[in-house]
């Protein structure tokens, strides 16, 4: 094996020394020219690094450039580094004359009044716009010039190589490794060193950076604060073809407390504000090709609804176990939500039918495709979101999940089957029991759940309980034990009849009177006129009953969650899913009548009543016919059947755990 890395070295090593002595043959004009070529061929093949320069782009651009925009400084970006690789090359042909008529350096003074003090001098700069070149610079200011470099071990050839061009202005190269001995004495000699501050790595500290924290390196402003020694921020642009301005900062201000690590952050938030100006002045200059953000304690969770409460708390189950999840890391989430509205159904359909074929390969830079499909402000939500994390729930908004978090290079989670997508197109999958699907051996990363996963949780149910207290007080004087009644409506396969709620409601008042016990119900949007016209007349006067809320009249947001939480027993029409796994969730004993089957079956069966007695066989529900309802309330309420808690946090936490 290492034979092998040996004799790949070597093939890179003299490939590079002989298209080096190409390229210094050539006119320069000729030479930038195949630069940019080579940025061009790296931007279409190289997809690692275009894919991590693009959605760093995004993190720091989405909110003030358009995806379009964001694609072509990508572009510009590659044809940039393909000519600064150029001048790389082009190095050792610059001497003192040739150097002044490439490079204008701009406040080349403040480094002679810096070295006055006889303290050294500091030069910080980032990587940006041709940084080698602007090491070169430095060294032909007519100080003592030393520049800091990081060995690479695993590529010493190559790094030698690259070294000697570094060197052949008449800079020396300290490594990093050497330690401070080196450092300390070079500025005792009143040397002038050079060094970076960005790529701070794993030992760095963070500061902010567009926003979001980013690690920064700290030994320039910690020899700065200790010393005393002057330290200017530089940097070198290009103007017009090969010719380039440095301009060199007076020194920094530093901030000098007392407290060394607050300092060090101050001053740092200074220096980084200056990068931000150069940044954003000239965003295709900037290297965005390593992990700016790798170390960052913040992270974005972007979670898609479709308009459909039910799809959106499962979605926020998720993304509050990835926030805990995160947070064991010491990372702080930020949660936002963001609706998807597609202008038409029949753009919904072809959008998700061009999602199964289209590659992911050609996702990331085709954002704006989806003004097309979206409502301008959905499209503009999207365009502008930040994300390391997209979660959805349901297949219609799945194909946004998977060009989105593609476009961001971010993590996607999906809940339930994702339409026609393939489960490989998702980080993770996050489905109920019901729903788990024949798997074949491979890398994707499945969380199978016993029901849809839910916001019930102890504390929810609290703060919904209250929630409901305070705007019904009368209910706080109540004392008797109650049933939470949950009545649903028509779905695809399934629905209410008249005479399901006829029964039901004789059975109720039956069972009410026998157990004494009080009743409180809602209904849900998809709840029929008439069958909510039914309810309000037999139960808004009734005794038993000291709540009723009709979805469809009234909007109670803490209605669900708070009627959960004041329950002992809870009753479910068993058409959501949703509906069932949240009751389940609760800790309360609960039973699910099952609704009825519409004339056209679909192949599989009802997997609504397959859901309930799947529960029902593992101890979460009851599963009772409208007819037998009476009986199985009052069975509950007697103690002679008892029901399970589903609690399916810890399955999805692990799972989250494993994306992150």
């Amino acid at each position: 094996m290492g034979r092998m890395r040996f004799l790949k070295e070597s093939i890179v090593y003299y490939s590079m020394r002989v298209f080096g002595f190409f390229i210094r043959y050539l006119p320069v004009s000729i030479a930038l020219w195949i630069g940019k070529g080579i940025g061009m061929f790296a931007y279409y093949f190289d997809i690692k690094h275009k894919s991590r320069a693009y959605s760093n782009l995004k993190i720091a651009f989405s909110g003030s450039k358009s995806p379009n925009e964001i694609k072509q400084i990508t572009k510009r970006l590659f044809k940039n580094y393909g000519q600064n690789l150029i001048e790389l090359f082009r190095m050792p042909l610059l001497t003192p004359v040739k150097f002044d008529r490439v490079v204008t350096v701009e406040g080349k003074e403040h480094v002679t009044e810096s070295l006055k003090q006889g303290k050294g001098a500091i030069i910080l700069a980032m990587h940006f716009g041709s940084w080698e070149l602007a090491s070169l610079s430095c060294a032909m200011l007519g100080h003592p010039y030393k520049m800091f470099v990081k060995p690479q071990k695993r590529h010493s050839k190559l790094d030698d190589l690259l070294n000697s061009y570094r060197a052949c202005g008449g800079s020396v190269l300290l490594s990093r490794g050497s330690g401070t001995r080196d450092f300390v004495r070079s500025l005792k000699n009143n040397e002038v060193i050079g060094m970076v501050v960005d790529q701070g790595g794993r030992d760095g500290v963070l500061v902010p950076f567009f926003d979001r924290q980013a690690t920064m390196s700290v030994g320039a402003i910690r020899m700065g604060l200790k010393l005393g020694v002057p330290i200017c921020f530089s940097a070198i642009i290009r103007e017009n073809g090969s010719h380039h301005k440095m301009i060199i900062h007076e020194p920094l201000v530093l901030e000098n407390t007392g407290d060394m690590e607050a300092d060090v952050i101050a001053s740092l938030k200074k220096v980084t504000k200056i990068m931000e100006h150069y940044v954003n002045k000239y965003p295709a200059e900037y290297m965005w090709f390593y992990k700016i953000w790798k170390y960052s304690n913040e992270a974005n969770i972007s979670v898609l609804s479709d308009g459909k409460t039910g799809h959106l708390r499962q979605s926020q189950c998720i993304a509050r176990m990835t926030e805990k999840a995160l947070a064991e890391r010491s990372i702080k989430a930020t949660t936002q939500i963001i609706p998807v509205i597609f202008k038409s159904r029949f753009k919904a359909r072809l959008f998700s039918v061009l999602s199964v074929l289209s590659h992911p390969f050609v996702y990331q830079g085709r954002l704006e495709s989806l003004k097309w499909f979206l409502t301008a402000e959905s499209f503009q939500r999207v365009a502008t979101m930040k994300a390391n994390f997209v979660i959805s729930c349901g297949s219609s908004i799945a194909g946004v999940n998977n060009l989105l978090s593609r476009d961001s290079s971010a993590k996607s989670i999906v809940i339930l089957k994702p339409g026609l997508l393939n489960y490989g197109r998702f980080d993770l999958v996050v489905l109920p029991q019901h729903d788990e699907p024949k798997r074949k051996k491979g890398k994707n990363l499945f969380a199978i759940t016993y029901a849809a996963p839910n916001l019930v949780m102890e504390e929810y149910l609290k703060e919904q309980s209250q929630a409901l207290l305070n705007q019904y007080s009368h209910l706080k004087d109540n004392l008797r034990a109650k049933i939470g009644l949950f009545i649903g409506g028509d779905g695809k396969t399934v629905f209410l009849s008249d005479r399901q709620i006829k029964v039901l409601i004789r059975q109720v008042k039956e069972v009410l009177t026998e157990i004494n016990m009080d009743i409180l119900i809602t209904t849900s949007r998809r709840t029929p006129a008439r069958i909510e016209q039914r309810l309000f007349k037999e139960f808004k006067k009734h005794p038993n009953c000291p709540l009723l809320i009709l979805a469809n009249r009234e909007n109670v947001s803490e209605a669900v969650g708070g009627i959960l939480g004041l329950s002992d027993i809870v009753v479910v029409s068993g058409d959501s899913l949703s509906m069932v796994s949240e009751a389940a969730s609760s800790g309360k004993s609960t039973i699910v009548f099952s609704p009825q089957m519409k004339a056209k079956v679909l192949k599989g069966g009802n997997k609504h009543r397959a859901f309930a007695e799947r529960l029902n066989a593992q101890g979460f529900v009851l599963s009772s016919s409208v007819n037998d309802l009476g009986q199985s309330i009052y069975n509950v309420a007697k103690g002679k059947i008892q029901t399970k808690k589903i609690n399916d946090d810890e399955i999805i936490l692990e799972a989250v755990r494993k994306v992150i």
